[in-house]
């Protein structure tokens, strides 16, 4: 029996065609709503944190506590998009914004309430309690937290469309 070169080039090529495609699926991690629930989580408590911060700049043991408690969710949440296999994009923009948080704790201890003013230390005392951010430091950090937690879920989004 013979199979004419025209259906063997067909089959042939069904064959490949199928396997790309089942292997282009298995490149990205699928959506995971926990994921998704944790990014918006974190964005909803940060905004609320950051437009109070607008308002009336940031300082005291309360201020730091809540610095630190981000710092906290978002490596927790970077430890658990690193565990998952093939997550590489939302690992990514998680350790992206982790460093953000961290830099803001930086410079959260770097200036010193003087007076009713935060001003950056003069030494180099790390008194952290007495830490502080200026209103218009929030309001330019917070526009920079809402672009990267959005692209962060938009990430996150897009994977419900590969499952």
């Amino acid at each position: 029996m013979k199979i004419s070169i025209k259906k063997y080039c067909v089959i042939y090529y069904t064959i490949i065609t199928g396997t790309i495609l089942l292997a282009g699926c298995s490149l990205v991690s699928h959506y995971d709503s926990m994921s998704y629930k944790q990014l918006t989580d974190l964005k909803g408590e940060m905004k609320v944190f950051f437009e109070n911060c607008q308002n009336d700049g940031a300082s005291g043991k309360a201020a730091l506590y809540k610095l630190n408690d981000f710092k906290k969710k978002s490596a927790q949440a970077y430890e658990y998009e690193k565990g998952k296999k093939l997550n590489d994009d939302t690992v990514a923009q998680l350790k992206i914004i982790d460093e953000t948080v961290s830099g803001t704790i930086d410079i959260y201890k770097s200036n010193a309430m003087v007076g009713t003013e935060c001003k950056e230390r003069e030494d180099n005392s790390l008194i952290v309690e007495s830490g502080c951010l200026k209103q218009i430091y929030c309001k330019a950090k917070w526009k920079a937290f809402s672009e990267k937690f959005d692209i962060a879920i938009a990430t996150e989004n897009l994977k419900i469309r590969d499952k």
